[in-house]
């Protein structure tokens, strides 16, 4: 993300504001600190809206860079969300793009901010029928696979090892005695013969198999 936003002041002339958006707090966080450190912001500069208010009112107002969570995109159910800006050269960056970046507070956020450019950042993009990854950001624009991250030294090997469990079965020795004679003592109490109360039980057991 920080290569990302440098990379285009660098190579691009416009008033930019950057929106780092993710659900956890430690993450919104932990992303602060790295922007922090690496010196892209201000120790003083005012980037994290405490609340829903707070960010909306940050968002209407030409920020280079706000920090917040997707959480504080909540409205009023039934309402149509306010447009919080119709600037072009807002820049959202999506952390975890998988998890929850779609569906209600997703389109109050892309209502709210209606000609903003999106990125999206995932290890983990939800694929399946529906791709909601893709339909929602669009194709990648670059991809870093597990092979690669394993030939720079980044990720140790995965090996996995195909194994058959042993199965033993710690009975007494006589449980074939003890199982016929539960068959007998059930065949009594419920007055149906030996044979079909076994049969019901072998059907059972195949059936249980098959499931």
């Amino acid at each position: 993300m920080i290569f990302l936003t440098r990379k285009i002041k660098r190579k691009f002339q416009g008033n930019f504001t950057f929106v780092i958006v993710t659900d956890r707090e430690d993450l919104d966080g932990q992303i602060y600190k790295n922007f922090l450190h690496t010196e892209t912001i201000g120790k003083f500069d005012k980037v994290q809206p405490g609340n829903s208010q707070a960010m909306r009112e940050y968002l209407s107002q030409n920020k280079p860079f706000v920090f917040t969570l997707i959480q504080k995109f909540r409205w009023d159910k039934g309402k149509k969300y306010p447009i919080l800006s119709d600037r072009k050269d807002i820049i959202v960056i999506i952390g975890e793009a998988h998890r929850t970046q779609y569906e209600e507070l997703a389109k109050n956020m892309r209502e709210g901010l209606e000609n903003a450019q999106f990125f999206a950042f995932t290890g983990t993009p939800l694929l399946g029928k529906k791709r909601n990854t893709s339909s929602w950001f669009g194709d990648y624009v670059s991809e870093y696979n597990f092979s690669q991250s394993i030939d720079d030294g980044a990720t140790v090997p995965l090996f996995y090892q195909k194994r058959v469990p042993e199965v033993l079965i710690q009975n007494d020795d006589d449980l074939d005695d003890k199982f016929y004679e539960y068959i007998e003592e059930e065949a009594i109490e419920k007055g149906v013969s030996k044979e079909k109360l076994t049969e019901k039980l072998e059907n059972l057991f195949i059936k249980e198999i098959k499931n």
